[in-house]
């Protein structure tokens, strides 16, 4: 062996020992510390290996992980106090433009991780991937996967210094490795900042080195990678790269030619798969009060005791003095120029956001320039004199053990604290009552939950055994029982879930005498659940079984079971009804409802609609659109020839095929030069749902040459499911408009209505749509303008059981309507029900109570309180809900005649 060979071994102990103690001092606290901005990464890498696929939804209950995947303005509107959620919303799972299931954040960690993830692959493989296996290998993976990566940016800094000849190299890489968020951030969970670190010290030792190409080359990707795994870093890779450019220009083509290929791979899945250049971040709106707009965020990043730099990496004080040190040297100083304004970026930028960056310890934001700083930092111990050497050395010590409390302590107590109050408000992270490694050390050690198994089973489901053949049947207020376990103990918590909501929780657990037998323990192991339903959809689903090891901490998913759920029944009114009144009475109110409905048509042909801000009907401002005389129509045209409507349905019909523009194209707000344009309306954007609506109530017949440009036109804004979009133009193009989250939206009713007219106009197309709607009809992201009211949804639904395309009736929805709503629900469930069954006796009896209750005082209650019938975007900037009188007198009508003794069965909704 040579010199030269042995002189290398050597040099690679001291990097071998640093790796191999990062990962037994991160690993020592045998629990895995991350959040939901973790959940992906943890379970990317494997679903690669099984799936070869990014898109979340074929395992979106592996991502969510028991928690709701719709966010609250998606949730039906009256579930507080009847539906318990599992909060928070799965809010790391998105919908991308095509409205495919997504990642929130950046792929650059799960893709970087993922071959150390093929080991456990291979053990599900032949294990099996039910869902407790993967999320055991999948916590266990996490953990390892954040503490290699971590140990190896240990590494790298330490190399970097070293090869400056710093005799401080390895207590600087100590202190990086232990005494800042690289313990307690990047090696605990997958976070985007262990991947950042990792990225940036690696930048900073190619930059360092001398301009290979090949090193230029992997400088390239490396600055490329970083700003792909987190957009702020693009700061210190548009640094690095300034100054490999300013240092020999020459350079450039070889920084460009290594990152070419992750620049590319980057637009593919942020604008292709994504559909935005930002990915996730460019998809999603920022949360309300996210951006706060002054500057005390600076401070709050460096000094305040819930977040501070300082507080927590004190040692971290002495990188000015350093600092000044590389702005001196001739060899340092373009790079320490550049990287200190790169710094000085990511501080004021992350100063005008939340800067407590939600539950987590210390300044999270900051963990990836943490290279950088250590760097900064390295020539300050070499020119302090001894007493401030003392004070540093002190400095990096008492670092450390805030970290280490960190690492065994925190359980998010001290973050209750913080957040508590107002969520918005600061001042909790302002309270040096609140300093997390104070609070944190008011209670024991966090316990080793990795070590800890956890397991369970659901024995019984009503009258039904498990396991059994076939699904069982899972009914409201069914009895469910089983056993569950955590580290041979009862668990702290067990919850019964189905697709985010609660349906049964305890913490109370019975004796089982064949568990304590089985698996060799004396600890209550059985439970006992009555199953509330409200909020689930009937039909198939899966009921997850999660336990809680400790009070604090997160939940497992030990056991997975298909049922077969039985829907919760619609709310029924609150107020005691009149007696139900004779034929003869009804009658009269008919012809009522009847002459208001002519008196309240305008001029135009048309009805308005009234629009509040708020769900409460409460200041009615009026409005002319497309959509509530297309709705009226359809309501009223089974009764008009009876009820003498023809005249007043002729000129709602001529009104709508007055709407149809020259590109067969329709507007909200009907044509925009029309006589209401600038009083009852505005020159809106052309939209599928007005679209569909004019064409297939009153459009010209399959020879007018506009309809095969409008098919096209509409074709055009059909997404990957195959749902087509609310607005029929580009977003420059838009007009009048306030879009919310998602600017062009697929909603439920628009589908319906689309499908509709497609039957007549082109049935392969509508055959499509049908499938698509079978497949995804319980997305909750399509409920956009129905979220709060399900009374039209539920009709239309009925109506294409008619016509061909039978879906799962919303009943869920109209389970909890908007308050004043109940007895709207219950109208909408009578008429369908009597439909479906003209001989339902308890339907028939339903709809005279309600026909009764509506009628009373000359319809005092339809005027009071008449059906929601829709909203705008809930994530817009203004929210607007619409409301219809005449809509009330309509169903009043179709009721009146679906609950008549004699009458002949009535006709679909």
């Amino acid at each position: 062996m040579t010199a030269a060979v042995r002189h290398r071994l050597r040099s690679l102990v001291a990097p071998l020992i640093l790796f191999f103690a990062c990962l037994a001092v991160y690993n020592a606290n045998l629990r895995q510390i991350g959040a939901g901005d973790t959940v992906p990464a943890r379970y990317l890498p494997l679903m690669l290996w099984h799936d070869g696929t990014l898109e979340a939804g074929k395992q979106a209950r592996l991502y969510a992980h028991g928690h709701p995947t719709a966010l609250p303005r998606y949730r039906p509107a009256n579930d507080d106090g009847k539906v318990v959620w599992f909060e928070p919303t799965a809010y790391w799972l998105i919908r991308t433009r095509e409205h495919e299931l997504a990642s929130f954040y950046p792929v650059v960690t799960p893709l970087l991780v993922a071959p150390l993830y093929a080991p456990a692959a291979s053990w599900l493989d032949a294990r099996g991937w039910e869902q407790p296996h993967v999320d055991r290998v999948a916590e266990w993976m996490e953990k390892l996967a954040a503490s290699i990566l971590a140990a190896l940016a240990g590494v790298i800094v330490f190399l970097l210094l070293r090869r400056e000849g710093n005799r401080w190299a390895m207590p600087l890489a100590v202190a990086f490795a232990f005494g800042t968020n690289t313990w307690m951030i990047s090696s605990q969970a997958l976070w985007q900042h262990g991947t950042g670190e990792l990225l940036i010290a690696l930048a900073l030792l190619l930059v360092a080195g001398p301009a290979r190409a090949v090193r230029l080359a992997l400088l390239g990707a490396v600055c490329v990678l970083m700003t792909a795994n987190r957009p702020p870093d693009a700061l210190v890779a548009a640094a690095i790269g300034a100054v490999v450019v300013w240092r020999d220009w020459r350079s450039t083509p070889w920084l460009i030619a290594g990152a070419v290929v992750p620049i590319a791979a980057l637009l593919r899945y942020n604008v292709g798969f994504m559909g935005h250049l930002a990915g996730g971040y460019g998809v999603v709106k920022p949360p309300v009060n996210f951006f706060q707009g002054d500057w005390s965020g600076l401070a709050g990043l460096l000094v305040s005791p819930a977040r501070g730099l300082l507080v927590f990496s004190p040692f971290l004080a002495f990188v000015v003095v350093g600092w000044i040190r590389r702005l001196r040297s001739p060899d340092t100083r373009a790079l320490a120029v550049a990287l200190g304004l790169a710094v000085i970026g990511q501080l004021l930028l992350y100063a005008q956001g939340d800067w407590r960056a939600g539950t987590s310890w210390g300044p999270r934001w900051l963990t990836d320039i943490l290279p950088i700083l250590v760097w900064m930092l390295a020539p300050a111990p070499l020119v302090l004199r001894p007493a401030a050497r003392g004070v540093f050395v002190a400095a990096i010590a008492a670092s450390i053990g805030v970290q280490a409390i960190g690492a065994f302590w925190y359980t998010k107590t001290s973050d209750e604290a913080i957040f508590a109050g107002d969520p918005a408000s600061m001042r909790g992270a302002w309270q040096w009552g609140n300093l997390p490694f104070v609070a944190e050390l008011r209670h024991p050690p966090a316990p080793g939950e990795l070590l800890c198994d956890a397991m369970g089973t659901i024995d019984r489901i009503g009258d039904a055994r498990l396991p059994a053949a076939e699904a069982p049947l899972l009914e409201p207020g069914a009895v469910l029982e089983g056993w569950a376990l955590a580290c041979a103990r009862s668990p702290a918590q067990l919850l019964l879930l189905v697709n985010g909501v609660v349906v049964g929780a305890t913490t109370q657990f019975l004796p089982r005498a064949d568990v304590d037998a089985a698996m060799r323990t004396s600890a209550p192991s059985g439970w006992r659940i009555a199953a509330n339903l409200w909020g689930v959809a009937p039909g198939e689903q899966v009921l997850q079984l999660a336990v809680r090891v400790e009070p604090r901490s997160d939940f497992r998913i030990v056991r997975e079971q298909r049922v077969i759920v039985r829907a919760q029944p619609p709310a029924t009114a609150a107020a005691e009804p009149p007696q139900p009144l004779p034929a003869a009475a009804r009658d009269a109110m008919a012809a009522r409802a009847t002459a208001l409905l002519r008196e309240h048509q305008t001029e135009y042909g048309a009805w308005l609609t009234a629009h509040t801000k708020a769900p409460r009907y409460e200041a009615p401002q009026p409005e002319l659109n497309t959509f509530l005389t297309a709705t009226l129509v359809d309501l009223l045209s089974p009764l008009a020839r009876r009820q003498d409507l023809d005249a007043a349905l002729e000129r709602a019909r001529a009104h709508l095929a007055a709407q149809i523009e020259s590109d067969g194209l329709v507007r909200y707000h009907g044509l925009p030069d029309g006589p209401a344009i600038g009083t009852l309306g505005c020159a809106i954007t052309p939209d599928a749902d007005d679209t569909a609506l004019a064409w297939r109530i009153a459009g010209p017949g399959a020879a007018d040459p506009r309809r095969q440009p409008m098919l096209d036109v509409l074709a055009r804004y059909r997404d990957a499911r195959g749902f087509y979009r609310t607005w029929l133009a580009q977003r420059k193009d838009y007009r009048c408009l306030d879009p919310g989250s998602d600017p062009n939206p697929t909603d439920i009713a628009i589908q319906l209505h689309v499908y509709l007219m497609l039957r007549e106009r082109d049935p392969p197309s509508g055959e499509t749509l049908c499938g698509a709607l079978r497949r995804a009809f319980r997305d909750e992201d399509i409920w956009v303008y129905y979220a709060k009211s399900a009374l039209l949804p539920y009709l239309r639904v009925a109506e294409l059981a008619q016509r061909g395309c039978a879906l799962p009736l919303p009943v869920e929805r109209l389970a909890l309507p908007v308050a004043g709503q109940a007895i709207w629900s219950e109208a909408v469930h009578a008429l369908v029900e009597i439909a479906a069954s003209p001989g339902n006796v308890e339907a028939r009896q339903t709809a005279r109570r309600v026909l009764a209750q509506l009628g009373a005082d000359d319809f005092a209650l339809l005027r009071a309180a008449p059906p929601l019938l829709y909203h705008n975007d809930l994530s817009a900037t203004v929210r607007r809900y619409y409301w219809s009188e005449d809509v009330g007198y309509a169903l009043w009508l179709r009721l009146h005649e679906a609950a008549g003794v004699d009458a002949a069965p009535p006709s679909a909704p």
